[in-house]
């Protein structure tokens, strides 16, 4: 990153992150759709696909771009029937009926606590089979970081599991 950016990003970071602060959206995930916001921007910027660069506005609109992309994913997302759940967890016993709400409670109270990014590594990953680089492309992070992050994600939610099943 040239000393440019790095110079914007500096002055300009804290001003994008009080903008999606004041949309309601939580501190960490404010500071992730910031720094996600910077990313497009610099690679944007590199591919040539800027002609004008007016700073914190441009930044701004990408993060609510950003932030209204996500808010639309998140209603897309279809609710399984519960008799349905079961039946594709090939669970028909009450004891493992139990067993799986409870873990499906951990997990899902454990990836509300993750950060906006790691939630869409995961979905990304749970989504279809497509190779790594894929979703790490469609993502906008590197392979490396794709699988780093679907790595921390997948080892806090065994342990959440696991802790809560001891």
């Amino acid at each position: 990153m040239n000393a440019s950016w790095s110079d914007s990003i500096v002055q300009h970071d804290h001003t994008v992150v009080v903008a999606l602060l004041s949309k309601g959206v939580r501190l960490d995930d404010a500071r992730d759709l910031a720094q996600e916001s910077w990313t497009r921007l610099i690679s944007a910027d590199r591919a040539g696909r800027l002609e004008r660069i007016e700073l914190p506005g441009l930044a701004i609109r990408q993060a609510m771009f950003l932030l209204s992309e996500r808010r639309r994913l998140g209603k897309r997302r279809v609710e399984v029937p519960e008799a349905e759940a079961h039946e594709l967890a090939g669970t028909s016993q009450p004891e493992a009926i139990i067993e799986s709400r409870q873990a499906l409670a951990i997990v899902a109270a454990e990836l509300s606590r993750a950060t906006p990014r790691a939630r869409e590594v995961m979905e990304a990953s749970l989504s279809n089979a497509a190779p790594h680089a894929e979703h790490a492309a469609a993502l906008g992070v590197s392979v490396q970081r794709f699988r780093q992050v679907l790595c921390i994600i997948r080892a806090r939610l065994r342990a959440a599991v696991e802790e809560a099943t001891r």
